[in-house]
């Protein structure tokens, strides 16, 4: 059963959270002497709190402790779509179009970094920090934050971060959700400020440094340069972005636990190995195809520098470039698809897939391989200690064939509207998967402001649906969700 009346009440108490921390970018405008900038934000924050006060009176409960688990699901798969409209209001008054301004905001909020602006003059510095901030919001997640800072939600706390956080891992560092939150944004914070001074010390200006330490630690994309990361020459902070990169592809709880001294969780993550294994392998491979066509840099070091930071982008969704990857041969970009689908780990800021449902399938498939072989042999699927039934291994499965479906339905739909089949399957999967950029017109140094209307709606769809991992959206497909449902 689905109460409508608590599900706005607490969509009402984000949207107040939210307008409340929009105080960051207003600040940043007033200090950068922006006026302009400072009055879009403003006007963000006050329809915030104007909707957020109408939604939040339905419900005069303190708390929101009976919220059920589909309830949850409503909240966060509403709330981000709530949060990406209100969003789109600076847009709106720099005189973007509504489907132009909403995909923009929904691809902040998403971490997806896919973008329709066409010219970086119609943004001054301070829409830009509002540009990543938006990101960086989106990438641990907006009701992970909310979990950790408002008690209203403490205690219903779980059904909204399980119904955010990756479906195939459920790993705490707390026996308290909200505690979990707050370990989780702290580290996220530590990682953003240290970036961001590295990145200033090599050479790159303070706020522009600031919003590419928003898009890094999000693995969103979004770049004050409109030449991304290829437009700042430097090698140094190329190398700066592919460590943090990888952080932000990989599983932010065990990070926070390996500072904790928990060092054999971590080095012993079976899917950590694989996340390292898959780059590893991928860069060896991409290095030897653009060695081979001689497209890779002047030196040795350099083709190795390009094709580590290129796949570490693309398979944590992040989706900076320090080349126009769209000029490559088709075999380089055929890895780069690859890796578009796989994703980072399980409780990151990447999209996709995920490696621990990768790294789960193919055990599934050896089970399955086994008992073909030995009808009456006893195989369990085991990932560390833990040993999964075929009720926990059924999910993933049914994960994986509706990203596949969604994809190719989504793709086909998009060739069709817009006559182009790489725009059509490479924007699906760019945007399901949250990684942004793909390529032809949509690639690194392209954008998406020439895309039909309708375009631009579906790949919002995707990302939306990418964030939330579709089954939270799935679940609302289904007539027995609605069943019994009252205001």
């Amino acid at each position: 059963m689905i109460r409508f009346r608590v599900i706005t009440s607490v969509i009402g108490v984000i949207l107040q959270s939210f307008s409340g921390i929009m105080i960051v970018p207003l600040l940043a405008a007033v200090i950068a002497g922006q006026i302009n900038s400072a009055g879009a934000v403003g006007l963000c924050m006050l329809s915030g709190m104007l909707a957020a006060r109408i939604m939040a009176s339905f419900q005069t409960e303190k708390g929101f402790d009976d919220l059920n688990r589909v309830e949850g699901m409503a909240v966060v798969s509403l709330s981000w779509l709530a949060v990406a409209t209100i969003g789109s209001i600076p847009y709106l008054c720099f005189g973007f179009r509504f489907v132009d301004a909403f995909f923009e905001s929904a691809s902040g909020y998403t971490a997806t970094g896919s973008t329709i602006l066409h010219d970086f003059s119609l943004l001054n510095s301070s829409m830009f920090f509002y540009r990543g901030f938006t990101q960086w919001l989106g990438g641990m997640g907006i009701l992970v934050l909310f979990v950790a800072v408002l008690p209203r939600l403490s205690i219903s706390g779980r059904q909204l971060f399980f119904a955010e956080t990756s479906a195939a891992s459920k790993e705490k560092l707390t026996p308290h959700i909200r505690d979990t939150a707050r370990h989780l944004w702290v580290w996220y914070l530590v990682m953003t400020m240290a970036e961001t001074t590295m990145l200033v010390l090599f050479g790159m200006p303070l706020w522009e440094a600031i919003s590419n330490s928003f898009s890094t630690i999000s693995a969103a994309g979004f770049s004050p340069h409109p030449e991304s990361i290829m437009g700042y020459q430097n090698t140094r902070i190329e190398w700066v972005l592919i460590f943090f990169m990888f952080l932000a592809g990989g599983n932010f709880v065990l990070q926070v636990k390996f500072l904790k001294g928990n060092f054999r969780s971590f080095f012993g993550n079976p899917e950590l190995r694989l996340y390292a294994g898959i780059i590893a392998v991928a860069t060896t491979i991409l290095f030897l195809v653009l060695h081979v066509n001689g497209q890779g840099g002047e030196t040795t070091i350099d083709t190795l520098r390009i094709s580590l930071f290129q796949n570490i982008s693309i398979m944590t969704s992040t989706g900076a470039a320090t080349v126009n990857y769209d000029l490559w041969c088709d075999s380089a970009k055929v890895i780069l698809v690859m890796l578009m689908l796989i994703g980072g780990c399980s409780g990151s800021a990447g999209g996709g897939i995920k490696v621990v449902r990768f790294l789960l399938l193919m055990r599934y498939l050896g089970k399955v391989i086994l008992k073909t072989i030995y009808p009456k042999a006893i195989v369990h699927i085991k990932l560390e200690r833990r040993i999964f039934k075929e009720s926990e291994i059924q999910p993933v499965l049914n994960f994986v064939v509706m990203y596949f479906l969604l994809l190719v339905f989504s793709g086909t739909l998009i060739s069709i509207i817009e006559d182009d089949l790489t725009i059509g399957y490479m924007g699906a999967i760019a945007s399901l998967g949250n990684v942004g950029p793909g390529f032809s017109a949509i690639g690194p140094m392209g954008n998406c402001y020439n895309l039909h209307w309708l375009t631009k709606f579906i790949f919002t769809f995707l990302m939306w649906a990418g964030r939330l991992e579709i089954m939270t959206l799935a679940v609302f497909l289904r007539p027995e969700t609605w069943r019994d449902s009252k205001w």
